[in-house]
């Protein structure tokens, strides 16, 4: 069980008297004090966005793309295989149809070539006639590569947004805001956010070009209509949804209740959100899911295809066969974790945890790490084992630096990158041990300490806490997740008047439960095999969201429960 701890409340004085108490606690724990502030917060403002040309090399990169347009020249996206990558390839290759250009895009094997970008597909580009490599969501550290394009007679613009590990590439334009060369003042943009950044100064400029430019343009504000794909890529990876990401996922939830792309509504038809109110839930573990499925277990391309279709019946079939690639991975993923805590069983003392196989997927070891921290609240990395080189990913926990972590082992790995509590990276098998082994020596350098799982609550709320009103104000702080998660409460001594499992397996559990004078629903996922210790009239203590349960048209406030305990 987790340990619980009630965040610290900033007292301050609400200048907006309007605003319940517990709205306004809520908001200062966000840091949120200004009324101006907290009126761009509630209230996201799509004019607010920062000026994509703050990006030093903006310019040179718009430049560059309208001249190979106006000349016919052919360019090439270059995107890696997750579902950001994806959704920013998408955003390009739209805003290229739009603009009339001349466009393709390259998309690596994960099993065959790795991550980011590699020689030979450089080589390959080159020989189909490309003159322009776009790159999103990765490029930032291709040091080589970049010098191999620019020797093929290949311009390279890059838009990234990863972490920054040694000298910076020779090319057009290196666009990303985690270079402390650049200027521009939001650092949490993803691959898609930064994509989409190009895509705007594009469209900006793209009037002024009319009478050089014979094909048909858009009208600027059209690339609004990809807001959409760029808020499934912004909370598939797990940025901070504050600052623009947090306009950027607010508008781009309504877009994709209107999409105008086939593929997509295709995709949300066989996830079952037809007709349902669309969050970051939505984004993120039902659509991201199934756009990173194509990569996990077969191609990315399948994801890619599907989100540029414009055919009805490759819209369906690519549909269907990401739903099932989606149910596949789910499966391994399972079948990796087992593998992987029995592993981790025997090291658990361990500051940094390490687990291999040599038939684990790579598509689901990132996953499988993520899963591990969760349980053990430590840096977790699990590799596929293949007889000559390892590839793994890890995912972190705390303010611990990863990519930091490898580098302080970069003499033993082929290539890595990543971001701070995510990265992927490739070592020579035989050295795994020694790897694991350095990691260790440079955590004790950092004196770190991972304390136990810990699950931080807002507030404690009682029965005179617990309204609609007070609830509608919760919803407008949405979109939640990464830097902005959904609100979570607790309260202590409420009585169980019923309880029942639920769903496959009785994995789950349905209460009612009364605290002061108010009854209200409870759903406890996962939390079935209390079932036995909830007799009416015990009482319980428990951590939940609030949330709204719809049924025959009407509506009533309910707890989804996180953690619980008998009082």
């Amino acid at each position: 069980m987790k340990e619980w701890k009630l965040k610290q409340v900033n007292q301050t004085t609400s200048k907006l008297p309007e605003l319940p108490n517990l709205i306004v606690g809520l908001l200062a724990q966000r840091g949120l004090f200004d009324p101006e502030q907290i009126r761009n917060f509630l209230q996201p403002d799509y004019d607010k966005l920062h000026l994509p040309f703050l990006f030093k090399h903006m310019q040179k990169a718009v430049e560059r793309i309208w001249e190979a347009v106006r000349s016919g020249e052919k360019i090439t996206i270059y995107a890696d295989y997750d579902a950001d990558a994806i959704t920013a390839a998408s955003v390009v290759y739209k805003a290229m149809q739009k603009i009339g250009a001349k466009i393709d895009c390259y998309i690596p094997d994960r099993f065959a070539e790795g991550y980011g970008v590699n020689a030979d597909a450089i080589r390959r580009i080159a020989e189909n006639g490309t003159k322009l490599i776009i790159t999103v969501d990765c490029g930032t550290n291709a040091v080589e590569e970049a010098g191999l394009a620019k020797s093929r007679g290949l311009d390279l613009i890059i838009t990234d947004h990863h972490e920054i590990t040694g000298d910076l590439p020779d090319v057009v334009a290196l666009i990303n805001p985690k270079n402390k060369q650049d200027t521009y003042p939001f650092e949490h943009l993803t691959g898609v956010g930064v994509a989409f950044k190009l895509v705007q100064a594009l469209f900006s400029v793209a009037p002024t070009l009319r009478s050089e430019q014979p094909r048909p343009l858009a009208r600027r504000g059209w690339e609004k209509w990809l807001l959409d794909l760029v808020a499934i890529g912004t909370v598939a990876d797990c940025q901070s949804l504050t600052g623009e990401n947090r306009v950027l996922v607010s508008f781009g939830l309504k877009v994709l209740a209107k999409t105008r792309w086939l593929g997509l509504k295709k995709l949300m038809a066989i996830a079952g959100l037809e007709g349902r109110e669309l969050d970051t839930y939505a984004l993120g573990f039902i659509l991201a899911p199934r756009i990173n499925a194509a990569g996990r277990i077969k191609h990315a391309d399948l994801a890619f295809k599907l989100l540029v279709t414009e055919d009805e019946n490759e819209a369906s079939s690519l549909a269907q066969e990401l739903n099932s690639l989606n149910q596949q991975r789910q499966m391994l993923t399972e079948q990796v974790l087992s593998e992987a805590r029995s592993q981790l069983e025997l090291i658990s003392d361990k500051k940094v945890l390490l687990a291999y196989g040599a038939d684990w997927p790579q598509g689901v070891v990132g996953l499988v790490a993520g899963k591990l921290v969760e349980e053990y609240g430590r840096p977790v990395l699990v590799l596929r084992k293949e007889e000559l080189l390892a590839t793994g990913s890890g995912r972190s926990v705390g303010g611990f630096d990863l990519v930091a972590a490898l580098n302080s082992s970069k003499d033993l790995l082929v290539r890595y990158g990543g971001h701070t509590q995510a990265a992927g990276f490739t070592l020579a098998s035989q050295n795994i041990p020694l790897f694991h082994e350095k990691l260790l020596e440079y955590v004790e350098t950092l004196s770190t300490e991972f304390e136990p799982p810990v699950l931080e609550v807002d507030s404690e709320l009682g029965p005179i806490d617990i309204t609609q009103e007070n609830y509608e104000y919760i919803k407008k702080m949405a979109p939640f997740g990464v830097g902005n998660p959904k609100p979570k409460f607790v309260s202590y001594g409420m009585e169980v008047l019923d309880s029942r499992t639920v769903g496959n397996g009785s994995k789950h559990l349905k209460m009612r439960l009364k605290i002061g004078d108010k009854i209200l629903g409870a759903i406890a996922f996962g939390q079935g095999f209390l079932s036995d210790k909830l007799r009416p009239g015990t009482k319980v203590d428990a951590v939940y969201e609030l949330a709204e349960n719809s049924w025959n048209g009407n509506k009533a406030l309910e707890f989804k429960i996180i953690d619980m305990k008998l009082s």
